[in-house]
Order: structure tokens, then C-alpha cells, then sequence
């Protein structure tokens, strides 16, 4: 028998990711076997009601083990343990490739007025996907070409009732079963699949966590991975949607849902790959918003913030909640001309005052930093935690 601190690790695919395709594989796979460090994976069951019971099993942190093991969570169980001196465990449940809305359970919208009857619209489309396999299932029955017969079928396999990112199917399945199991919180990485609806991102992921801690009774820690850089595009100032959305969308749940935090991964990320292989940040940023909010051993775990802005003259003085330093030549920021369009900036900063302008743009609208999906990036917290400051804008 073994008592500790237990966290659920959930999303999609970067939860998924295992410490074997990370960059800390070698790293991790020879440390030596350690009892106090463990990760349950839930088996991938999505179900079309709510159950009582999952398949996995726990497996200690050690060599034969460890590469396929969840990176984040494992990276992130292993610095919460390394500081709190006591065993901590995982519960990592996730999917590749699934939406938000699939991991809370129906009826999770009831008090989202901008959701208002997604439930029967959830539920229609579920009826319309088995009126369509019940139609297929009939031309299969009297196909007589082997070739169309194929094809039916592989149709049909596409169309089954119960699916990876059926509504509420991963919470039935994969979730519901852990209600009452006591947890610390909960660490999410996902958002990848609801980018392209970034703006409903805030009550569909803001949902979905009131439903877990409703279901537990209990409003515990729920901390996000903010999503880092992905996918460059044509370098231009900013980018409006997508991806600097739905970041901007977790950083309002981490200020507006009770228990809701986030981490900040903006100077992480692969251009042309979703998966980025450096996990182990990652992980450990999770822990140190883990170690200042719940824990309260770091007095500094959370990114640094911009708490006030104000425009002076033609220059945009941001003020962030504590000293920063500009790394990279100060880039990633961009002010507003006044016919709207947006032209790069410079920066610079005195202790927690960063003072950004463009020498052809006087008095801008507005500015923003870190604006894009693949953005440059150059504030970071002075002393020895260097974190990233998030993604930014005055134009909200």
C-alpha cells in the first residue's frame, strides 16, 4: 500500500505524447526505479453512457517502463515529487485528436446561454450517424462486388455509434469511472482540435471543468497547458483567430473558473510539427504553477502577467506583476497604425516596465505581443525561473 498526491492528466494527442518520443527519453529511462513515482493509463473506451469501472493498471516510474509512460504527466509527477518529498501518482486519461466537448458529460451547457440546445443538437447528430450506418449496413447486406463491398464496409467503420470524439463518450467511458476516486487536480493539455472555434473554446473547456468538479464535489486545481507555438505562417505582425485565440481563451479560464490555472509555453513549439518533442518543460512548468498556487512552496511558479498598459505619447508602456527581462532583441511585439494595420515594433524594458513603440507610427490604437501562431518571443521573468510572459494584446 502506497498513499500520495494524485493528479488526472487528460487531452488529446500532447497528453497522449509518451516520454520514448521526447527528447528526455535517454534521461529518463536511466534513472533508477522509483516506487513513489506512478502513472495509471486508462484504456482508450469511449462509451455511449456513463460506466463504473476502467481497464488500466499502475506502473512505477523505472527503466523498463518509463518510455511509455505519458511525458507530461510523468515530467510533471516527477517535479511535484522531487519538491513536495512525498509519492505522487497519475491518472493520465486522453485521446489523440478529440475536442473538449467529448471529455464532460451531457447536460455539462445547461447554464451557457451561447450554447443553448447544443444538447439536442448533440444528440440529433448522434441519431443522424446511426441512421446513416443503418442505411450502409443495408447496402452491405446484398453488395455483391467485392470491391464496393470494401468500400461499404470501410464507411461503415467510420460510423460507429460509440467514437473516440463522440459528445460526453470520453467522459462516460474514461472519466466517469474515476468520480470519487480523491484527486489532487487535474492537468490538461488539449485545444489543439477546438482551435478553429477559439472563441468557444472559453465555455466549452469552462464547462467541461464545472462538470468535473461538480461531479468530484469539489472545485480542485485545474491547471492548463497554455498551447505553444505551432504551424508559421507568413511572417506578418500579428494573426487574428485560431491559435492566439484560443490561448487567449484559456488564459480567461484560468482568471474566471474557480480552480482553473494555466501554464505559459510560448517559447516552446515546432514549426511544422503538432507534437513537440520537448516535453519536459512542459511537465515542469505544470508543477511550478502546481508548487505556488496549490502547494505554496515557490513563491514564483506562474508566468509573469501584464497587470496594467497605458499608451504615453506615441510609445504603449506595459507594466507586468513583476521585473522582466527582454530576450532576443526584444521582438514579438506590434502596435496599431491608425488606419488599423499593423506594423512591427521595438522594445525595451526596466524592471517590470516594458515600453514598446514603431518610429513611423505615431500614437498607436493598440498593441499586442506574441500575436501569431508561431510568434517571436522576448519577455521573460528576471532571475533564475526565466519564465516565458504569455501571449498579450490591449485591443481585448
Amino acid at each position: 500500500l502506497i498513499v500520495g498526491e494524485v493528479w488526472i492528466g487528460s487531452g488529446q494527442s500532447n497528453m497522449d505524447w509518451v516520454v520514448k518520443n521526447t527528447t528526455a527519453a535517454a534521461d529518463a529511462k536511466s534513472r533508477p526505479a522509483d516506487a513513489s513515482l506512478r502513472v495509471f493509463t486508462v484504456a482508450r473506451t469511449p462509451k455511449a453512457e456513463p460506466v463504473d469501472d476502467v481497464q488500466g493498471s499502475w506502473k512505477l516510474a523505472a527503466p523498463d517502463t518509463v518510455e511509455g509512460l505519458t511525458a507530461t504527466g510523468l515530467f510533471f509527477a516527477r517535479e511535484l515529487r522531487a519538491n513536495i518529498k512525498q509519492p505522487v501518482g497519475v491518472i493520465h486519461t486522453s485521446i489523440g485528436g478529440t475536442r473538449a466537448e467529448a471529455w464532460g458529460p451531457k447536460g455539462m451547457y445547461a447554464d451557457v446561454a451561447d450554447a443553448k440546445d447544443f444538447d439536442a443538437k448533440e444528440t440529433a447528430a448522434i441519431k443522424a450517424r446511426a441512421v446513416a450506418l443503418e442505411k450502409l449496413n443495408a447496402k452491405i447486406a446484398v453488395e455483391k462486388d467485392k470491391a464496393a463491398l470494401a468500400k461499404l464496409r470501410q464507411d461503415a467503420g467510420r460510423l460507429a455509434p460509440v467514437w473516440t470524439n463522440g459528445p460526453h463518450m470520453n467522459w462516460n467511458g474514461m472519466v466517469a469511472p474515476l468520480v470519487g476516486y480523491s484527486v489532487r487536480g487535474a492537468i490538461w493539455y488539449q485545444g489543439e482540435s477546438n482551435a478553429g472555434q477559439p472563441e468557444a473554446y472559453k465555455w466549452v473547456l469552462g464547462s467541461m471543468i464545472k462538470s468535473w468538479h461538480k461531479a468530484w464535489g469539489q472545485e480542485f486545481p485545474f491547471i492548463i497547458v497554455q498551447l505553444p507555438r505551432f504551424m508559421a505562417k507568413k511572417p506578418v505582425a500579428v494573426e487574428d483567430g485560431g491559435w492566439p485565440v484560443i490561448r487567449e481563451s484559456m488564459e480567461w479560464i484560468a482568471d474566471h473558473v474557480p480552480g482553473a490555472m494555466m501554464s505559459v509555453n510560448i517559447d516552446l513549439g515546432e514549426e511544422k510539427d503538432i507534437h513537440q518533442k520537448d516535453k519536459l518543460p512542459v511537465g515542469e512548468r505544470l508543477a511550478a504553477v502546481a508548487l505556488q498556487r496549490v502547494y505554496k512552496t515557490r513563491a514564483v511558479g506562474e508566468a509573469p502577467r501584464v497587470k496594467q498598459a497605458e499608451l504615453k505619447g506615441d510609445a504603449w508602456v506595459l507594466t507586468y506583476d513583476r521585473a522582466v527581462v527582454l530576450q532576443g532583441e526584444g521582438k514579438g511585439f506590434a502596435v496599431q497604425q491608425a488606419d488599423g494595420k499593423w506594423a512591427y515594433a521595438t522594445a525595451k524594458a526596466e524592471g517590470a516596465q516594458v515600453t514598446v513603440a514603431a518610429a513611423e507610427v505615431k500614437a498607436p490604437k493598440a498593441a499586442r505581443y506574441a500575436w501569431a501562431n508561431f510568434p517571436e518571443v522576448s519577455v521573460f521573468s528576471a532571475g533564475q525561473d526565466g519564465l516565458p510572459a504569455g501571449p498579450w494584446r490591449s485591443d481585448k
